[in-house]
């Protein structure tokens, strides 16, 4: 008797043992998904304001393109035809750094967790390196640009143009990786590390 009551009390004990792995993942959940969710939100916005923008500047190109074709050499359009491949580029890499995959969050698998992982990835590799990528390009398009236009005017006009448009490229990068990349970066590491220690807690069933 003695033997089946303690056995019954071990079988007991054992069941109400908390299971730490399922535990903590649980408790971190709801906390990250709301995190995911606003960086998503975030992202998505940004990527809509971008490609609005890139549609507005593809049309005013190409009035631009059709108005003074003739007035020009091949180096117009070749500039012409780099601005429409960087900002097609620049945009398919915007939008595949989304996650389009919904899954409810609280049965997400390691599959998903991994989505989501290289997901933030490439949001890294966006800020860190395509975009200086696009940046370096853009000012070469830009370069060749001004010079095929400007080719009547003074030397006086042609440098102040390229001064003027180098210097608002450059500003604009410093002022977006100062103000609103490392931002970003850090957002993308703290979501990053989260997914990571989520991971390692999933139980494979």
């Amino acid at each position: 008797m003695n033997l089946n009551m303690n056995f019954e009390d071990i079988k007991k004990d054992w069941q109400t043992q908390p299971v730490a792995a399922t535990a903590e993942s649980v408790k971190i959940r709801p906390e990250l998904k709301s995190k995911w969710e606003k960086h998503q939100q975030r992202v998505l916005r940004t990527n809509i304001c971008m490609s609005l923008g890139f549609l507005a500047a593809m049309i005013g190109i190409a009035w631009v393109y059709f108005s003074f074709e003739d007035e020009y050499q091949w180096p117009f359009k070749v500039s012409v035809a780099a601005f429409y491949v960087l900002m097609l580029v620049y945009a398919a890499v915007s939008w595949r750094s989304y996650a389009f995959k919904k899954e409810n969050y609280e049965d997400s698998s390691k599959d998903y967790v991994n989505y989501q992982i290289r997901k933030l990835s490439w949001q890294r590799k966006l800020i860190t390196t395509y975009s200086w990528i696009y940046m370096v390009l853009l000012w070469v398009a830009l370069t060749m640009y001004i010079i095929e236009i400007t080719t009547g005017g003074s030397a006086l006009f042609r440098y102040s143009a390229l001064g003027i448009s180098t210097l608002y490229i450059v500003s604009l990068n410093i002022w977006s990786r100062k103000k609103k990349q490392s931002k970003q970066l850090t957002a993308i590491d703290h979501l990053t590390a989260d997914f990571e220690a989520i991971k390692k807690k999933i139980i494979i069933e």
